[in-house]
């Protein structure tokens, strides 16, 4: 359900209030449907396909799994030679390109989908992800990637820094704190003196870049004009504060306070576990990762705020295709899959965030809110499940938990809506090349204005 491509995991939740879940009685004799999705990473939860077999016997889902790059030239091909799945995923750095192309995709919100009168249940910001310069509802959210910073209780203590989650957050109100606490941290005699993989204060600076870019209100595009605006302040503050992570002086052996990994791959899991980096900025499905590829580490992570409040990596949308053969039974399912009453199961079966804010924000009314496809009303118990949460694995032994629900609903809750335009992800690209170029030696000033020369020839 979420983009990035993750291992099938499975999540026990321990989470006593069981999920009410209402029947649907399929049509009597209703035809047999083929309904075709194409999506990246594992945006559909296998056991979601059950679940809906067995509530409407005749409807089979195939689905079919490409690259988030690939399939959205994919879409492209199918736009153009009138074919297509019957539901698509976009990835959010998509949204830009897609939102301008409204016409590739089916108009939810009309007759006979409607969208909008479920759009209260979603979080805002993730909503207008999906839709179209023109007011179209050309997808439906799937979950929230949350963005929060997890820290290593032992090497913190190792380095002399508070290890509460509440006095950790007061270190860094700021990136620019945060960057100082990794130098702090780095400096400190027991890390300094610590054998050689103790490496960095956090795994990458690089991804500090997307953390601040997503904290604004405008990113490479102007939200009044549309139009490229990639030298704005907040794109330069998200570059200069992630290369000061990569070039902070820490020794006269050494600049930055990042460990240099690239995420998911060997180093990176075996860096996790071995105590290689002490930080790292987690979205919510990302705690999945530390608990599947370092077991040993139980109650030596802990989770804090991240600086300047609120953070988000990835996401989804669920589209209809123009030209899909079924395009009832692709809402049908969409609006099913993507409703409170489901999201809610899969976080508490899989630990994905939901885009469902109605089950998080204490701003919403939630308590007998029903969706498509469910008779059943969401009751107080579903309700405060999201926000109760606590993960075991994570806090001092014996803490009961660290409350994960309560803090990335914190976080989800504070973000706003950024205007993405159509090459948002291509001139993104340009600025995380420079980043990976400063980690290589060349300059800060020197990349930045490579990628501002090569932005600009590429004609955004």
């Amino acid at each position: 359900m979420f983009s990035k491509v993750k291992p099938f995991i499975m999540l026990s939740l321990g989470l006593v209030t069981a999920l009410l879940v209402g029947t649907v009685s399929p049509a009597t004799a209703a035809a047999p449907v083929t309904l075709t999705i194409e999506t990246f990473g594992d945006v559909i939860e296998p056991s979601a396909l059950i679940d809906y077999k067995k509530l409407h016997p005749e409807i089979t889902i195939k689905t079919k799994v490409s690259s988030m790059d690939a399939l959205s030239g994919n879409l492209i091909t199918y736009y153009q030679s009138h074919k297509g799945p019957d539901i698509a995923a976009i990835e959010t750095s998509y949204s830009g390109l897609w939102r301008s192309h409204p016409e590739a995709f089916v108009d939810l919100s009309k007759a006979p989908y409607n969208a909008n009168t479920i759009k209260k249940n979603y979080a805002a910001w993730r909503w207008s992800q999906g839709t179209g310069d023109g007011g179209q509802v050309i997808g439906i959210p799937t979950d929230i990637g949350g963005l929060e910073v997890a820290y290593r209780i032992d090497l913190f203590k190792k380095a002399g820094l508070p290890t509460d989650p509440k006095k950790v957050a007061a270190l860094w109100p700021t990136w620019d704190k945060f960057v100082a606490t990794g130098q702090k941290y780095l400096k400190a005699p027991a890390i300094a003196k610590s054998p050689k993989s103790y490496k960095g204060f956090i795994d990458s600076g690089g991804t500090i870049f997307n953390a601040v870019l997503n904290q604004g209100t405008e990113k490479m595009y102007n939200p009044t004009t549309k139009k490229p605006d990639y030298k704005n302040a907040q794109v330069k503050r998200a570059f200069l504060t992630a290369s000061s992570a990569l070039t902070a002086p820490i020794t006269t052996k050494r600049k930055g306070i990042g460990a240099r990994y690239q995420a998911y791959t060997g180093d990176w899991y075996i860096g996790m576990k071995n105590g290689a980096y002490a930080t790292m900025l987690a979205p919510a499905w990302q705690l999945e990762y530390i608990k599947r590829y370092a077991p040993t580490t139980k109650n030596l992570w802990n989770i804090a705020a991240v600086p300047g409040g609120g953070g988000n990596i990835g996401g989804s949308q669920l589209t209809i295709p123009k030209y899909a053969q079924h395009k009832q039974q692709a809402w049908d399912f969409i609006s099913w899959y993507l409703s409170p009453h489901e999201e809610l199961k899969i976080f508490r079966t899989y630990g994905l965030f939901p885009a469902t804010d109605v089950l998080f924000n204490s701003s919403k009314h939630c308590v007998g809110t029903r969706s498509p496809g469910f008779t059943k009303a969401l009751t107080a118990a579903d309700c405060a499940a999201v926000r109760n949460y606590k993960d075991t694995f994570f806090g001092p032994k014996g803490s009961g938990g660290a409350p994960v629900g309560a803090i990335y609903a914190n976080g989800a809750a504070s973000l706003n809506s950024i205007f993405e335009g159509r090459k948002e992800r291509g001139i993104t690209q340009y600025f995380n090349s420079a980043l990976g170029r400063i980690e290589n030696g060349q300059a800060v000033g020197k990349a930045y204005s490579q990628a501002v020369a090569e932005i600009t020839k590429s004609k955004p």
